[in-house]
């Protein structure tokens, strides 16, 4: 199914929103990242129809997010393919690989790494073979330093001090435990972002809707 290119043109603010971001962050021809924005419209139509039967504003929230996730695709397999190397060489760091590692960092622990046990038998490798922890701790310590004063402080209070959700709130003034906890959530997003970000995923397109049968 192809679309009509004035449709795809209302979207043009938001293509042009994400082409920008991740031009600044790969240092990629902005106008080969939009080329492949716009394939992301030919190729999820009954996404499309379904996003903008639902209203403007959720549906530039939804195309927002699925535009980015295409061009970080994007963008990481032209630098791999330029840096001559594969994407699945790619390390992607995960919420609970950094809350197991931040303990030790945030104590100036990054030295002790071969003593840590993340647990499991399926971590993935990651950057650096034969010092893999040293190097992710390295990374993360990075990545906080990159925060904003509020974000380092919770984290800090968290990870370091061992501080309950009720407690941070206490100490940071947020109106309750649950703000706590899904501040500190964002915040680990945001660590992880500032050291990589997240795999992009499989964006398919929805099933064709059927008309009813009379």
């Amino acid at each position: 199914m192809m679309l009509e290119w004035d449709r795809i043109k209302t979207w043009d603010y938001v293509v042009d929103a994400v082409a920008s971001e991740y031009h600044l962050k790969f240092k990629i021809d902005i106008q080969d990242i939009k080329q492949n924005l716009y394939q992301w419209f030919v190729e999820h139509p009954n996404k499309l129809d379904t996003w903008e039967a639902i209203g403007e504003k959720d549906a530039k929230n939804l195309i927002y997010r699925s535009l980015r996730n295409q061009a970080l695709d994007y963008c990481q397999a032209w630098k791999a393919k330029t840096g001559g190397y594969e994407t699945s060489d790619l390390f992607f760091y995960q919420a609970d690989m950094i809350e197991a590692l931040l303990p030790s960092v945030l104590r100036g622990e990054i030295n002790l790494a071969h003593k840590l046990n993340l647990g499991g038998t399926a971590r993935p490798s990651a950057p650096s073979e034969g010092g893999n922890l040293m190097a992710m701790m390295v990374e993360i310590d990075a990545g906080f330093w990159k925060l904003g004063k509020e974000d380092r402080k919770l984290l800090f209070l968290r990870y370091s001090e061992n501080m309950d959700f009720q407690g941070i709130a206490d100490e940071m003034k947020l109106p309750s435990e649950d703000t706590a906890r899904m501040r500190n959530k964002r915040t680990i997003r945001k660590l992880i972002n500032k050291i990589g970000g997240f795999k992009p995923y499989r964006d398919e397109d929805l099933p064709e809707v059927q008309p009813p049968v009379e």
